[in-house]
């Protein structure tokens, strides 16, 4: 379990690396910028705001809300809407980048070095369950399955409200509660895969 848990802490610490290069790529304006609003961003719980309502109602709900996460600037009430569609739109186009940078570092890394980088670095490797290399439709598999825990995740921050920090513990937790009981992540169990060591 020790060397599986340092191998996630690896490879949570290159995507995290990853994820800020890619951000400073895509961000629009001053470099950082968007990604320093992102991450001052993450402990705010945004709300759906109906686009449907009056310009008066929206209103009234994006200043309660801008009140209730503590920005005591004012706008004029035509400017409030759009200035909060704004903030959502950088944090959600973030939370996207971080989802398309896991799948794309587990699907690469895995199609190369049949592991990620951390689990390399314990020569560690991913195997069928019988014992055998795991190939290209395995790979997709995983790469699938992670992509569905990550869009669960985005779901339940959407519907339920939830801020940054606690999607992200309820990701992690979903993923890989399984790693402290089993030895194995849901990826794993329903990929019909394992990891193994080299040595």
């Amino acid at each position: 379990m020790g060397q599986r848990l340092i191998s996630t802490i690896i490879d949570k610490i290159m995507i995290a690396i990853f994820f800020v290069i890619i951000a400073f790529i895509f961000c629009a304006g001053a470099p950082g910028a968007e990604l320093g609003h992102f991450v001052s961003q993450l402990g705010i719980e945004y709300k759906k705001i109906e686009s449907e309502k009056t310009i008066h109602e929206r209103n009234i709900e994006v200043n309660e809300w801008l009140k209730e996460n503590g920005f005591s600037h004012r706008m004029s009430d035509d400017q409030d809407y759009e200035h909060y569609k704004t903030m959502k739109n950088v944090y959600d186009k973030h939370v996207w980048i971080f989802v398309v940078v896991n799948l794309i570092y587990y699907l690469f890394c895995e199609l190369i070095f049949k592991a990620s980088l951390g689990k390399k670095a314990l020569k560690c490797r991913i195997r069928k369950v019988n014992g055998n290399d795991i190939d290209i439709r395995d790979v997709f598999t995983r790469t699938g399955i992670l992509g569905a825990l990550l869009l669960l995740a985005v779901a339940l921050q959407i519907t339920m409200n939830l801020n940054g920090y606690i999607t992200s513990i309820l990701f992690f937790a979903i993923l890989d509660f399984t790693v402290f009981t089993k030895q194995h992540s849901l990826v794993d169990k329903y990929s019909d895969t394992i990891v193994s060591k080299l040595c």
